[in-house]
């Protein structure tokens, strides 16, 4: 859907966006070509989707959004995503790899409910990264004249509008999407890719620390594993940031330490990337792939 786009301003390369005059200046926009919509509609969408997820769809406004999952019933994760409402439902914000796995998987539920499932194909993915020294933002979701805009924490903006509104916000300093991934890497935010499907329960990724699960809403599909590995256990593989001197090697590479396999690469972008490990230490040397990698936790501590 992005092809008149790339013409104008870039193309895209395995990571992505990449603008034909990349800026060093900031703030500057990227189109994110890795993401996609997914749109849920109808009287019953609320309650469908408190069914199936791990966050508390009733808990949202029209200003704020929501990290969420949603696992099978043995709590492994499906997909995960950013959910808000809109004055027509609810859009869920995820990679686009993971966007008909999702819904396949999501119909098999929604037959049940007044609700219907469908690609938000009318709307454009653009992101903003301002300068590193923005004073640390409120996470925020907001209805346009001309789309959605939400607004990460750490300062970064996305526009979710038409071809021509998204347009507008790429007529000026353009950078690569890999500055995107960077960011989320950098932050803690990974995404589920196509080669994870079902691989990992939310806690393994550290998805209670980015508020994407609620231990108070009613039942969902997967909420009895994922409530006992909270209560009743501590989880035995945690989220590492892992980097190299070479660029990572495919998404689920085992992670070794003294010929062990102890993980596997969750998500890269270039030489930086998350993996989920089974170890509580900080920081420690591994290997994958014959090369050696530097993994650090990224978080410390256990709700």
């Amino acid at each position: 859907m992005f092809d008149e786009l790339f013409d104008e301003f870039g193309s895209v390369s395995s990571q992505g966006f990449v603008p034909t005059h990349p800026s060093e200046n900031r703030p500057a926009a990227t189109l994110l070509s890795q993401f996609s919509l997914i749109k849920v509609t109808g009287p019953d969408s609320e309650r469908f989707l408190q069914g199936q997820l791990t966050c508390d769809a009733s808990a949202l406004t029209s200003n704020n959004w929501l990290a969420g999952a949603c696992c099978t019933a043995k709590g492994r994760m499906v997909a995960n995503f950013i959910l808000v409402k809109t004055p027509d439902g609810f859009l869920l914000r995820l990679p686009r790899v993971q966007a008909d796995v999702l819904m396949t998987h999501l119909k098999k539920y929604i037959v049940f409910f007044k609700s219907t499932l469908s690609l938000a194909t009318d709307l454009y993915l653009v992101g903003i990264i301002n300068p590193e020294d923005t004073a640390a933002a409120d996470a925020s979701f907001h209805v346009l004249e001309d789309g959605y805009q939400l607004t990460w924490a750490d300062g970064r903006q996305e526009f979710w509008g038409s071809k021509n509104s998204s347009e507008k916000r790429l007529n000026g300093n353009l950078c690569a999407e890999s500055a995107w991934l960077l960011a989320d890497i950098t932050h803690g935010w990974m995404w589920v890719q196509a080669e994870a499907t079902e691989a990992w329960v939310p806690q393994y990724i550290g998805w209670q620390h980015q508020h994407g699960i609620s231990f108070s809403k009613g039942c969902y599909t997967g909420q009895e594993i994922i409530a006992r590995l909270q209560y009743l256990g501590k989880s035995k593989k945690n989220l590492y940031r892992i980097s190299t001197e070479t660029d990572l090697p495919a998404v689920m590479s085992e992670i070794q330490n003294n010929g062990k396999t102890i993980g596997e690469l969750a998500s890269r972008c270039g030489k930086h990337g998350l993996a989920v490990v089974n170890s509580h230490d900080e920081s420690f040397n591994a290997e994958m792939s014959g090369q050696a990698v530097v993994l650090d936790k990224v978080f410390y501590t256990e709700e």
